[in-house]
């Protein structure tokens, strides 16, 4: 924004991210628990429509990822999408999307580490409430030695778990798409309820012929996906964390564009074909969080060696996320602070170039979030701790994407107010047959941000509903992980720093700073008015 003031830094984070680590570490930030854990909740809740959330919030991300390409491309920044919120959008607006982003993983990192603790209790059969706090600190403590160390040892360590979790995933499609052609899998415990053939399993497990196809696709009604979609939204949040690792890679302009196009590619393969293969060999009536949805159907399809398999790669996926987004909600909060949208002591780098202030500013708020959310759990006065989690992290989440899309748009708006064509001076540019999806993305995003606080009212009509008709509801009042409450505490993440920004700027406390570093420019640097 004209009037801004910018400063260059002398100090740089630490460029030790080879090229295709990058890629992996945006895979690593998308595939955690909450796609084993969280998408048989969602099937639970959504029935077979499940297919649909996911190919619309694909759509959604590749909007995303084309925009943020188009920004990391022409304009540099090491502040992650921050730095660009803050030039385009304004410091008031930044500091809420940029806070809201650090809060979202401030909850997801625990929810990974209670995901862990409640898969090692299923593998282990130790299900005591010791171990299951035990399971989950130990988890936590353990993604809290691995950050304090340099983002180099970081990146050997998540693009390791990141490919082992493809790979697992890679299996599970062989598996399933072996179990619905008939060439293994011998139906087993609940699904001898469901009269399932032995060979191919075709689409007759969750269709029935003698419905129409709305009613298949939707048995709980398309209100109920409505609700959900940040849930959705939350299972593939991470692969904005491709744009923080920009900052650290050796050579970024030919990474980022890569590993942007690249995450959207294999999020179709890694989600879709396996959500597809789920449908079509499993009830989704049977579909729950409790124990992760692939090793669920190796176990009710006598492939036991699988199960255990599957269900051990939570473990590996929770860890890595959890990794991941620790990694990104630091860099987020390190660009704050260059920004000057935080204090700026979490700007400080240690010795070996990392933000080790905000590495500890930012451990402990996990930890507060982790051992009171496991408290209130232990003692009953609070249930379902891993969805609320979710839920707040993916509204909050969200508002990052949302920022990033805004950002661009603002960007091609000023580049035409100084006289540019965008189509003529940009690079990695969104292409023109594709600039309706930004948009759609933008305003589909909102739309899912708003429709969280009527998650309760969703499903008392759909139980009221379902009883009418003498029929057992499939879902209870909860089971969507969002309401009211949980809708005021998220927006609250986003609005009280800005209220706190707003009355210490009226008080002359702090400024609009554009932080550079290295050979990077501001906007009107690079793009200059061209009629003056």
């Amino acid at each position: 924004m004209e009037g801004n003031q910018h400063v260059s830094s002398d100090q740089d984070l630490k460029r030790g991210i080879a090229e295709w680590q990058v890629a992996f570490i945006g895979l690593g930030g998308v595939i955690g628990s909450c796609y084993f854990l969280g998408v048989g909740w969602d099937i639970e809740v959504m029935g077979p429509g499940v297919f649909w959330a996911f190919l619309l919030v694909g759509v959604i991300v590749f909007g995303l990822m084309i925009s943020y390409a188009e920004l990391l491309v022409n304009l540099p920044r090491s502040g992650s999408f921050i730095a660009y919120t803050n030039e385009f959008l304004g410091p008031t607006v930044s500091t809420g999307f940029g806070w809201a982003f650090w809060f979202n993983w401030v909850c997801y990192v625990p929810s990974e580490a209670i995901a862990v603790s409640s898969t090692l209790q299923a593998i282990t059969g130790l299900t005591g409430t010791v171990t299951y706090v035990a399971f989950a600190i130990g988890t936590m403590m353990a993604l809290t030695l691995i950050n304090c160390f340099a983002v180099d040892i970081f990146a050997k360590i998540e693009s390791g778990l990141a490919i082992t979790k493809v790979i697992i995933i890679i299996i599970f499609i062989i598996v399933g798409l072996g179990i619905w052609v008939g060439f293994w899998g011998s139906p087993q415990g609940e699904l001898t309820a469901y009269n399932i053939t032995e060979g191919f399993k075709g689409a007759g497990i969750n269709f029935n012929s003698e419905m129409n196809a709305f009613d298949n696709w939707f048995p709980h009604g398309i209100l109920i996906i409505s609700v959900m979609m940040v849930v959705v939204l939350v299972t593939m949040q991470g692969t904005e964390i491709v744009g923080l690792a920009a900052a650290e890679s050796k050579n970024p302009e030919v990474a980022v564009p890569k590993a942007c196009r690249s995450v959207v590619y294999r999020i179709v393969a890694l989600y879709l074909a396996p959500l597809l293969l789920v449908i079509l060999i499993y009830p989704t009536a049977l579909a729950d969080d409790a124990t992760p949805i692939f090793a669920e159907v190796a176990r009710d399809y006598g492939l036991t060696p699988f199960f255990y398999i599957f269900a051990a790669v939570v473990m590996v996926a929770a860890f890595s996320c959890g990794n991941t987004g620790f990694y990104g909600t630091v860099r987020a909060m390190y660009g704050l602070s260059t920004e000057g949208l935080a204090p700026k002591f979490l700007s400080r780098l240690s010795k070996n170039q990392a933000p080790r202030n905000a590495v500890f500013f930012t451990m402990a708020f996990m930890w507060v979030v982790l051992l009171t959310g496991l408290t209130a759990n232990v003692t009953g006065h609070l249930s379902d701790i891993y969805g609320k989690l979710l839920s707040m992290s993916g509204f909050t989440g969200t508002l990052a994407w949302v920022g990033i899309i805004a950002s661009q748009k603002r960007m091609r708006t000023r580049l035409k107010r100084n006289g540019y064509d965008p189509e003529k001076v940009l690079k990695a540019k969104v292409p023109r047959a594709m600039s309706w999806v930004p948009w759609f993305a933008l305003v589909a995003q909102i739309i899912c941000l708003i429709m969280l606080a009527f998650a309760t009212p969703v499903e008392n009509a759909y139980i009221h509903g379902m009883e009418a008709q003498g029929l057992e509801p499939d879902i209870s009042v909860g089971d969507c992980g969002g309401g009211l409450a949980v809708f005021c505490v998220a927006t609250s993440a986003i609005v009280i720093p800005m209220i706190v920004y707003w009355i210490q700027n009226k008080r002359g406390k702090v400024g609009h700073v554009v932080t550079l570093h290295g050979d990077e420019k501001t906007f009107e640097e690079t793009f200059p008015p061209i009629n003056k």
